[in-house]
């Protein structure tokens, strides 16, 4: 089930991101990345090496939550739910 819920999660946030036009590019591309490395992690694709960078994909999802937490609340709020979730998941 918390791979589904994954999956919304990450609908989501393409979805948020898709409307939300003032966003910083930079941010932009952190989520884009972090967007990516988790469709790879769902994905089953991930290699040992990609496997164990799992504990920083999950820093860097903490770290944007924060950083979206006064401007971009409906996203920071997608992102603490995404990281709520990957620990479910053990990753």
């Amino acid at each position: 089930m918390p791979k589904k819920a994954l999956q919304q999660q990450l609908t989501e946030l393409h979805g948020a991101l898709a409307s939300t036009a003032e966003l910083d590019p930079e941010l932009r591309a952190l989520l884009k990345e972090v967007s990516g490395d988790i469709q790879t992690l769902l994905g089953g694709e991930a290699s040992a090496e990609e496997a164990s960078t799992a504990d920083q994909l999950q820093a860097r999802v903490r770290r944007a939550t924060v950083d979206f937490e006064a401007e971009h609340p409906r996203l920071a709020h997608i992102l603490g739910d995404l990281a709520d979730t990957l620990t479910k998941l053990g990753i």
